[in-house]
């Protein structure tokens, strides 16, 4: 029988129980020990023990303790960061009072436990009540214990009633034996009839045998030489369907190819605009910082740092002023005038009617069209499409309602038309739905799929192609593919993957070179890493990597008629 202490601790890990100190960041703030089973809350990520936030949930609020969100067991999010590394820390047994020395992997605790010798059990003898380890209690029951005789005799008792029912059957077996023994010999009197019948038929049945062999032999010769004739036919088409494969593959190489600009041109034209990145996540932190990169010193140069924190915001640039619109838990803008020098941070007099994040924002013809998103106030997802009026107070103006809510979604410029791509519904569900909003009729309608669905993901616009780069699928697996949608007909084409797979990073092109920057990899790591792709060309190269690794981040190409570094 196992033993279970009363006293159990079912929140954190005592500090005192690892090899080596851990970091304080991996500290519940409810409990102050080190994180057990670790959750998030959805929008700011701060870090608590399920056990702890659950039990605060339960008795206190449905509000996160730290930054006071809404909040509730089933919107708590898994801190896999944390968790991938508090997994490999080094910690010992929960037995480590009853004598047990061993250190192991926290991963891998709950397996050690389960086994472990030194783990509390009962003696099984009756009325000896005493709680031993586990790997004493053979030896206990056997040789120590006082009450082990009682249990002897009882036993004993118990083999002898079980001898006597089983004579009583052996018994009753034998006289079934012996009646069934007469039935047997009149049976095998009518066999010994059947034998001698049985001996002629077995003449006549070789007969038959011998002739259907003959007949089998001409047969599997025939088969055999249809089969060859078959293969050899088989090879023959099999080789042709090789050859008709490789000139498809071809003819579809050769089309992409008249469609893209050769690598030597987009080389002649290499672009000199400078690109700007601010804001974003940088591990369990929101970020300010602001990073511009020269293509003319090739480095990336920090700046002016926007006021507030922003990620899963939205950006654009109108009228020479650069803006950063809302972000998570965010409704304030953030502008940035172009046309001084040095650049500085100006907040906006106004402010977006609500808290929002994970939207688009783009610039049509001096009108700023607003796309979907999250609105925190209402902890619910928009499926409108807006004007942002500017003015101070910024409204929104109704233009168009979506099929259905969406956010972290890629929306392009193509003409007089909005694509807005894939993004995710209620629950996180990606979707593969692509749309086509007229701006000068206000209406949206229908287009072709993306071949899968695909949420948190970076585009951009390349003569008449959305160009989609990463993201994550419906498994939840951060990619690497890199695909052109085509905004007339809906056709996609593959592009060469990038070097590491990322979601949440940001992306611009500038002539025929995109470069994409940041995000976060299938490990949900941060990123700083920086990889640009020339129109036309075969393969992704590594830029200089950012100051600071960061996701949710916004992105914009600058005018070329200033040096900002």
């Amino acid at each position: 029988m196992a033993f279970r202490s009363t006293k159990e601790k079912i929140y954190g890990y005592e500090d005192s129980r690892f090899e080596k100190d851990v970091d304080e960041n991996f500290h519940c703030s409810i409990c102050y020990n080190v994180l057990k089973e670790p959750r998030m809350c959805r929008n700011n990520e701060h870090i608590f023990c399920l056990a702890c936030i659950s039990e605060h949930l339960r008795v206190n609020s449905q509000t996160c303790p730290e930054c006071n969100e809404h909040l509730s067991v089933d919107t708590l999010r898994r801190a896999r960061l944390a968790s991938n590394y508090l997994s490999k820390l080094k910690i010992n047994c929960d037995h480590a009072s009853r004598g047990c020395a061993e250190l192991t992997c926290l991963e891998e605790l709950e397996t050690h436990v389960a086994n472990c010798g030194y783990a509390p059990v009962l003696c099984s003898n009756a009325e000896c009540g005493m709680v031993i380890n586990k790997r004493e209690r053979v030896h206990h029951e056997t040789e120590v214990c006082r009450h082990r005789k009682e249990k002897i005799q009882e036993d004993v008792g118990t083999l002898k009633r079980s001898i006597i029912e089983l004579d009583y059957k052996v018994e009753a077996a034998n006289k079934e034996i012996k009646n069934n023994n007469v039935e047997v010999k009149k049976v095998v009197g009518k066999l010994d009839l059947l034998e001698g019948s049985l001996k002629e038929l077995d003449g006549k049945v070789e007969a038959v045998k011998n002739s259907q062999n003959q007949i089998k032999e001409e047969v599997k010769k025939e088969v055999k030489d249809v089969k060859e004739s078959l293969s050899k036919v088989n090879k023959d088409v099999d080789k042709v369907k090789v050859m008709m494969s490789q000139v498809l593959e071809k003819l579809n190489m050769l089309e992409m190819l008249n469609k893209l600009p050769s690598p030597t041109e987009g080389m002649l034209k290499t672009p000199r605009e400078d690109i700007l990145i601010a804001g974003g996540y940088f591990f369990i932190a929101t970020s300010k910082s602001v990073e511009i990169y020269s293509w003319e010193k090739n480095g990336w140069f920090k700046v002016s740092s926007m006021n507030q924190q922003h990620s899963g915001s939205s950006s654009f640039i109108y009228n020479d002023q650069l803006f950063v619109v809302g972000g998570a838990y965010r409704k304030t803008i953030e502008t940035l005038d172009l046309n001084e020098l040095p650049l500085k941070w100006m907040k906006c007099p106004g402010e977006l009617p609500y808290k929002g994040g994970d939207h688009q924002t783009l610039v049509y013809q001096q009108r700023v069209i607003h796309i979907g998103g999250s609105n925190y106030d209402q902890r619910r997802q928009s499926n409108m499409i807006s004007e942002l009026q500017l003015t101070s107070p910024v409204t929104m103006k109704k233009l168009c309602l979506i099929p259905e809510p969406r956010s972290c979604h890629g929306a392009e410029i193509f003409e007089d038309k909005i694509m807005i791509l894939g993004g995710e519904a209620r629950n996180e569900h990606p979707l593969n739905s692509v749309l086509e909003f007229d701006v000068k009729k206000n209406e949206c309608k229908e287009m072709p799929p993306l071949p899968h669905p695909l949420t948190r993901m970076a585009t951009v616009c390349w003569r008449d192609q959305v160009v989609v780069l990463g993201g994550h699928d419906e498994r939840n697996n951060a990619l690497n593919d890199v695909f052109m949608y085509d905004c007339k007909t809906g056709k996609t084409t593959a592009l060469p993957s990038m070097l590491e797979k990322r979601y949440e990073c940001c992306a611009v092109i500038t002539g025929n070179t995109i470069l994409v920057m940041g995000g976060a990899n299938e490990k949900d790591k941060h990123l700083s890493s920086v990889e640009c792709f020339t129109m036309g060309g075969s393969t992704w190269e590594y830029l200089l990597a950012m100051n600071e690794a960061r996701y949710r981040a916004i992105a914009e190409v600058l005018p070329s008629a200033r040096k900002y570094v």
